[in-house]
């Protein structure tokens, strides 16, 4: 069901002030950011931010929560869009190489911060964890039994391959010397070699 005009400004106007949140939390903490400069930041009053958010704890919650859900969200994506196991795996090595670029604030703040986060939070985020670990294991475990890539415990591997990526969010810099594009053509290749993954 397509949303109303009004769903959807309402919806800019949480995610505007969620982009100016994780900017400032980036920038200058969690402790060190108030609702009032996010507030003058954009333009709007206290009081319209509390409107959205209930807290700044909350603003916290949907920036740390978004940034696991989303990596879940990625690894699907990449699995649903092919039948061949070493194709879903490639795919979703790069998809998640890209996904960390995209949203290299939200990691790095989730990472940071996640001390800060209220009860709730956790669990929502424990969760996407979780759904995330068994969907790579079961990938990895797949591909082991079709010899399609040659590695010992595959719940290792996953760990091993999901932390190289995601750790990536603290060294990258876009506009660096790797395009996106390039950055992620190079975490596939040495992913797939640490796999040892077949090449046809």
């Amino acid at each position: 069901m397509s949303r109303t005009m009004r769903e959807e400004l309402a919806e800019f106007k949480r995610a505007s002030v969620l982009k100016e949140a994780a900017r400032q939390f980036y920038e200058k903490g969690y402790d060190g950011t108030r609702i009032e400069e996010i507030g003058t930041t954009l333009g709007v009053t206290k009081p319209f931010i509390y409107y959205l958010f209930k807290n700044k704890t909350e603003l916290l919650d949907e920036i740390c929560v978004g940034a696991t859900a989303v990596s879940v969200e990625t690894l699907q994506a990449a699995i649903s869009a092919h039948t061949s196991t070493l194709d879903q795996l490639r795919d979703a090595v790069r998809q998640l190489a890209l996904q960390v670029v995209a949203n290299q604030v939200g990691i790095a703040i989730c990472f940071r911060e996640e001390k800060y986060i209220s009860p709730e939070a956790r669990r929502r985020l424990e969760a996407n964890r979780r759904r995330f670990d068994v969907l790579m294991n079961d990938l990895l475990t797949r591909a082991k039994k079709e010899n399609v890539i040659a590695i010992g415990d595959p719940q290792v591997a996953a760990q091993v391959l999901t932390g190289a990526i995601t750790w990536s969010f603290v060294w990258f810099r876009d506009g660096g010397r790797l395009s996106t594009e390039a950055f992620a053509d190079q975490i596939v290749e040495l992913s797939m070699s640490m796999l040892n993954a077949k090449t046809y």
